[in-house]
């Protein structure tokens, strides 16, 4: 009852505060678009005063309205008690161009996460314009939240006239207002001026974020089993309880005149990675950190002659992310529709990526009629290496298991001095001997030298054919145990072989180079992609497959993906159908395709207690690959009526490959807006793994339902009260329900267990001043043993079992060349508590362990200063 009041007596705080502010006059100097149309004003006339106040002059006078052809005296009477102007003060446009991009990145982040990758190509879109008359097909579909419908549109227009402004644009036949709205703050109408001077740009990061849970429990696994010594895990060998902040440094130089020149530089440090610095100090680290922590691009772009050169590390990507697409991240749904995405061709990189970075030269030509790259890459790779040779150690001499991604790196110093002192231990346990550990996790111990390419044709507008492949040639080989012997390759204890089940089946389908049929030191992939816009509609997709043992030129004779897309955009509605299937043995580390889950979900190695090595578990809870699937996915968003809209709704129906479990994903958003100043939305997501699982523990049901008010003040301030509750239905343990005494006869029969939780948070924004605001959270959540999770600012947080947290950041334009943001969080959070048992077996002694608090807070800072 007292959770129901208070959230009636949010609520009313927030429909008062809306409809109070609802009175105010609104400045028409800093009023929205939206806030603009919300005047009793026809939308013609909404459009004519936002696009004068941006394109032609601020308001200096309300009676400036009556400078535009579509106010007339009636109007304007109308609408002058309603409004207001303040003086718009001086302020730099590149500096406005950079709020907007926190703005922009802060709201992808928050609707399905992003890259810094993507940030960084987005940044550059922001602060060069381009121009919109002589931009190629793939400059304007690179653009955030553009689809090829309205680059289509755009392109046929302006074959029968240049666009002289913004409103010319808008007024292109098929062109949507989402679409225009979207391109607007990326495209200039006039040629640039080339004056030749040069941009630079300092962004320094410090994030002390306590490492995510999951890596956590597998850097606190003990390595000698049983043993509660701290001594024993990488976590208390390596004191992460007082680990090194993330810190970054990153440096870029722009120079704009008839080509484009940029160079960068980034200075990388994860979470407990520590390096002594100090120049001054005679045994510092710096050359060190410079070549194992550090990153450099290059990029010149010959505009006139439509060719790019990339030096240094890179990013590409062509099609769904099939064959290529290199970045350390995993993005479930990734559609490459509105907020998911992806940027096509070769870009300079400077993001946080280490594993999948590519490393040498690429070049990319490209015009109105095709597109063709060429790239290299000669870079080292971390990878888990294993005992091949069986002489009882780790050595250069042994084969690769597989990438990992690792948090933090450790140094190969560190891991073999930890792997020593645990091996002293090992064969010592009594009453079972355990082995020396003849698995682990190494740096830059994989040599991959990379050459590949992509060679696209556009034969008409909207239409493109395009091929992409590559080769990776590596100093040494790959070798994976099949299913039957991966048991004994994996877990430490024969007791535990009966822990893997068909499953994993994913790690034994993993691509090796050396076989009982042959032996290779490379890996190929090729593939091939499509896309085809006939109106409103756009088709795309792409196929590929790993070369193993087929013909080069044949299809369907190796291990494929396929990836098949239909998108409908209209003004109010659009529609997407999406249909994958990956082979299980399609092994690409480079491919980042649509897939509800990451690869090696479900497998052994989500269990780190069960490895022979606790950190092999990261090649799960890091994966960036896709898992192998095959599924329907179906998205839509339509707006009813001014006040109603369906936001998003989707339904994904898919198979899991390694063992055919079917499971079911649907969530809808509905958003009801009465007048600008208040939205009311609602959220329901339904899920069940295993669908046509009735005999297993795999099955389960879950339910989330989200109920979201929000107001918006004046001066854009906003106020958000958010309650989630959810519901997860799971098969039983017999064996947890009934005793653990040995011999029973009476077992007792257990229905389905039902957990569930809910949380209840209130979000804000303020802004001070035109430069200087703050957004946070409050925050209380009660688990019962479901995982509740948060989008925080940019980034998303898992709690606890039960708890509270807040956090603010205050963001402050200083100058215009000098902006600084600072994050702080406290979060207070408590575990579940525990009842010890053995299978089987009573347990002597403790059998309980209470609830665990944990304290927690963080800081975040980010400095950006442009000279």
């Amino acid at each position: 009852m007292q959770k129901v009041t208070l959230i009636f007596s949010l609520l009313f705080v927030l429909i008062a505060g809306a409809l109070s502010a609802s009175q105010d006059q609104l400045d028409l100097n800093k009023a929205t678009y939206q806030q603009i149309h919300a005047l009793p004003i026809t939308p013609q006339q909404a459009e004519a005063i936002y696009y004068y106040r941006n394109y032609i002059d601020f308001f200096q006078s309300v009676y400036d309205l009556l400078n535009i052809d579509s106010i007339d005296q009636v109007t304007f009477l109308k609408i002058k008690p309603l409004v207001k102007i303040v003086p718009y003060g001086v302020y730099d446009e590149r500096a406005q161009r950079r709020d907007q991009i926190y703005y922009l990145i802060r709201r992808l982040a928050m609707d399905e996460g992003s890259s810094e990758a993507v940030s960084d190509l987005w940044e550059d879109m922001l602060m060069s314009p381009i121009n919109i008359n002589t931009a190629t097909y793939q400059d304007l579909l690179n653009m955030p939240i553009v689809n090829p419908t309205d680059v289509r549109a755009i392109l046929r227009q302006r074959k029968l006239s240049d666009f002289q402004d913004y409103r010319g644009m808008r007024n292109a036949p098929g062109l949507t207002h989402y679409g225009a709205t979207n391109l607007r703050h990326y495209v200039s109408y006039q040629p640039p001026e080339l004056k030749g001077k040069w941009n630079f740009n300092y962004r320094f990061k410090f994030n002390n974020n306590p490492f995510s849970e999951d890596v956590e429990e597998i850097l606190r696994e003990s390595f000698v089993p049983d043993s509660l010594n701290e001594k024993f895990s990488m976590w208390g060998r390596y004191d992460l309880d007082n680990a090194a902040p993330e810190i970054s440094h990153k440096f870029r130089a722009r120079m704009e005149d008839w080509f484009n020149l940029e160079i960068g530089a980034l200075l990388f440090f994860k979470k407990g990675e520590e390096r002594d610095l100090n120049i001054f100090q005679e045994n510092n680290q710096l050359s060190e950190a410079l070549a194992e922590n550090s990153k450099y691009a290059a990029s010149i772009d010959l505009k006139p002659a439509n060719l790019k050169v990339v030096l240094g590390h890179y990013r590409a990507t062509w099609g769904e992310g099939l064959v290529m697409e290199n970045t350390d991240l995993f993005e479930p749904r990734r559609s490459g529709y509105s907020f998911s995405k992806r940027v096509r061709g070769i870009f300079p990189d400077l993001s946080p990526t280490e594993e999948f970075t590519l490393k040498g030269a690429a070049v990319e030509y490209g015009n109105s009629f095709m597109n063709a790259s060429l790239f290299f890459s000669d870079d080292k790779k971390d990878v888990v290496i294993w005992d091949s040779n069986h002489d009882d150690k780790l050595d250069d001499d042994d084969d690769i298991f597989y990438y990992i991604v690792s948090t933090p790196r450790f140094t190969n110093e560190q891991l073999e001095s930890a792997e020593a002192l645990f091996n002293e231990y090992r064969p010592n346990l009594s009453p079972h001997p355990l082995p020396k550990i003849d698995m682990a996790p190494r740096r830059d111990a994989l040599r991959e030298t990379m050459v590949g390419g992509h060679l696209q044709f556009d034969p008409f507008i909207g239409t493109h054919l395009g091929v992409t492949a590559y080769e990776a040639k590596y100093d040494r080989y790959f070798s994976i145990a099949d299913y039957a012997n991966l048991d004994e390759y994996l877990i430490y204890d024969s007791y535990y072989y009966k822990k893997l089940d068909i499953n994993d089946s994913e790690i034994s389908g993993l691509y090796s180079t050396e076989t009982d049929t042959y032996r290779r030191n490379y890996r190929r992939v090729y593939g091939f992609d499509w896309q085809a816009t006939l109106d409103n509609v756009t088709f795309q997709g792409e196929y590929a497959e790993l070369e193993v043992d087929g013909k080069p030129f044949a299809l369907g004779d190796d291990p494929g993906a396929l990836v098949v897309s239909a998108y409908f955009n209209y003004a109010n509605l659009n529609f997407l159908m999406l249909y994958r299937d990956y082979d299980l043995e399609f092994d690409n580390p480079y491919a980042r395709p649509f897939a509800e889950h990451e690869r090696f979900d479900g497998t052994i190695l989500e269990k780190q207690y069960y490895l022979k090595n606790p950190l092999i578990a990261e090649m799960y809870c890091n994966s960036p690959w896709s898992q192998p699937e095959r599924g329907l996915y179906i998205e839509t968003r339509y707006k009813f009526l001014r006040e109603l809209t369906l936001t998003k709704a989707y339904l994904d129906m898919w198979e899991r490959k390694s063992d055919g479990r079917k499971s079911v994903r649907f969530q809808g958003e509905l958003e009801y807006r009465p007048i600008y100043q208040i939205a009311m939305r609602l959220k329901q997501k339904l899920q069940t793994n295993g669908s046509e699982d009735f005999f297993t523990r795999a099955v389960s049901k879950t339910s989330e339902t989200t109920c979201l008010f929000r107001t918006y003040l004046t001066n854009r301030d906003r106020l958000e009260l958010e309650y989630r509750y959810t519901k997860v239905w799971m098969a039983p343990y017999t064996n947890l329900t009934n005793s653990a005494e040995p011999g029973q006869s009476n077992i007792i029969p257990t229905a389905n267990v039902l957990i569930h939780g809910d949380m209840i948070c209130v979000n804000y924004q303020h802004n001070f001043t035109d430069y200087f605001s703050m957004e946070g959270s409050f925050l209380f959540w009660n688990g019962h043993g479901v995982s509740h999770w948060d989008w925080e600012d940019m980034e998303i947080d898992f709690m606890g079992s039960q708890g509270m947290k807040f956090w603010f950041n205050l963001y402050n334009r200083i100058s215009n060349s000098l902006a600084i943001s600072f994050k702080y969080k406290v979060k207070h959070y408590q575990d579940d508590e525990l009842y010890l048992r053995k299978y089987n077996e009573p347990i002597f002694g403790n059998d309980y362990v209470a609830q665990t608090k944990h304290k927690e807070s963080s800081i975040r800072v980010q400095l950006d200063w442009t000279f």
